[in-house]
């Protein structure tokens, strides 16, 4: 049985929160690992033991706790002190970070691991790049832009790609269910309370709406952690919907708008919630970032710059039910044939035999 030593760094912080994004997708991926017979384990504070075990139920699988009194970087290897006598087949980063760099130097100290890979959420940091540059490190980025960062490191094997964990929980409606309906439903999904999001710019587009097409429509954002209150009785706002409940959610709408901009700390680089809208069948209105349109490249959607961008764009998708199943169709193939997970096939490419 090979083993493997999985770090995250947001299960080495103090406080827990209800996994989404990427948490969501490394418990999933523990999940798949630990299923696959792989010995997982996880240093973790105590706070995270408990999500962790409540998504991973009776599967074997090895939490490490941190000190009650410790967190991040310094809990981690303090943690790992407890792991000194151990080898590891792999070490597996969930993601980048400088904080990570003071437990990836003592565990070369230590000799723990004889391979290591990383899943690169984020661009990373010219220090942590350098962390990692002497033996080979696999790394799967999951945009082109993140692994450009990683090119001049002569990371083998260098990876670019990345999908939606669960993806089965999203598949279109039952064909002829939309035609039913009297209006049409726009939705945004994500953690709404950030602000980078865009949930401001949605609910600004869709009040332009002129009056003839607004009356046959509604806008949905699911959801926000405590939904402000919207003085238009066809914006509709939800708290924040659990994985399970979101493909069922998504196949009561027409629409999803993915509003998102890039800020100066924040950004997209992947957006689950774009995929899950995807494969559910719904075609996107998206803004221009590159996150989007590559994922829009072969049709799927539409493109805005700005907030009459999206507008117009919504006008267009709400008076014509033949171009929204379309594009809901093209979504669809490109989600199924680049953004769905698979762990055996990421674990087949990053460990040597």
């Amino acid at each position: 049985m090979k083993s493997i030593l999985f770090i995250e760094k947001v299960f080495l912080s103090r406080e827990a929160k209800l996994p989404d994004g990427v948490e969501l997708f490394n418990i999933s991926l523990i999940k798949d690992l630990a299923a696959m017979g792989y010995a997982v384990t996880l240093p973790a504070c105590a706070a995270w033991r408990q999500v962790i075990k409540e998504h991973t139920g009776t599967l074997p699988l090895e939490i490490v706790e941190l000190p009650w009194n410790s967190s991040g970087s310094l809990g981690g290897v303090l943690a790992l002190k407890k792991l000194r006598t151990r080898r590891f087949d792999l070490l597996l980063l969930g993601n980048v970070g400088d904080n990570l760099i003071p437990i990836i130097t003592s565990l070369r100290w230590m000799r723990a691991a004889g391979q290591i890979a990383v899943i690169a959420h984020r661009e990373p940091k010219a220090r942590f790049i350098r962390s990692l540059r002497r033996r080979p490190v696999a790394v799967l980025a999951v945009n082109k832009h993140i692994a450009a960062c990683f090119a001049q490191g002569k990371f083998t094997p260098m990876m670019t790609g990345y999908g939606l964990a669960q993806s089965e929980l999203f598949h279109p409606a039952v064909s002829g269910s939309a035609a039913r309906k009297s209006r049409v439903d726009f939705c945004v999904v994500g953690r709404l309370e950030r602000k980078w999001k865009g949930a401001d710019t949605a609910a600004a587009a869709f009040l332009k709406l002129p009056y003839g097409i607004k009356r046959n429509c509604r806008l949905h954002f699911a959801g926000f952690a405590s939904p402000p209150a919207f003085f238009d009785p066809d914006i509709v706002t939800y708290k924040w919907l659990p994985h399970e409940q979101m493909g069922d959610f998504l196949r009561r709408m027409d629409v999803m708008l993915v509003p998102s901009r890039d800020e100066v700390v924040t950004q997209e680089t992947f957006s689950q919630a774009a995929v899950q809208g995807m494969l559910t069948g719904l075609p996107l209105i998206a803004s221009n970032l590159p996150v989007f349109t590559e994922k829009l490249d072969r049709g799927g959607g539409l493109i805005f710059d700005d907030v009459d961008g999206l507008t117009k764009a919504m006008g267009r998708l709400a008076e014509d039910p033949q171009l929204r199943r379309k594009m809901g169709e093209q979504g669809r193939q490109t989600a199924r044939e680049r953004y769905v997970w698979n762990t055996r096939k990421f674990v087949d490419e990053i460990m040597r035999p």
